[in-house]
């Protein structure tokens, strides 16, 4: 997606959490990045131990640590923009 400046809600697909953010830059670029890292992170094994120590990370952002602490699975085919800002300024 192609639309900048504006206020987006990526759903849970586990539970009936949402992550609430805001990007001045185009939305499509974030998503990608927040999909980047939470797939970064839940994609590796861990020994229980690591996964212990992971628990207590905090990452870049709170849907990643949503996906990582709760072991959940983020619903992006249903990312959507809520608000756009027209005014930058």
């Amino acid at each position: 997606m192609q639309i900048a400046d504006c206020i987006y809600k990526i759903p849970c697909a586990s539970c009936e959490i949402c992550y609430i953010g805001e990007t001045g830059r185009k939305f499509g670029t974030r998503l990608k990045e927040h999909k980047t890292e939470v797939e970064s992170i839940t994609s590796k094994p861990f020994t229980r131990n690591q996964r212990a120590l992971s628990l207590t990370e905090q990452n870049k952002s709170a849907l990643t640590d949503h996906a990582s602490h709760e072991n959940h699975v983020i619903n992006w085919p249903a990312s959507t923009i809520l608000d756009r800002e027209s005014d930058k300024y």
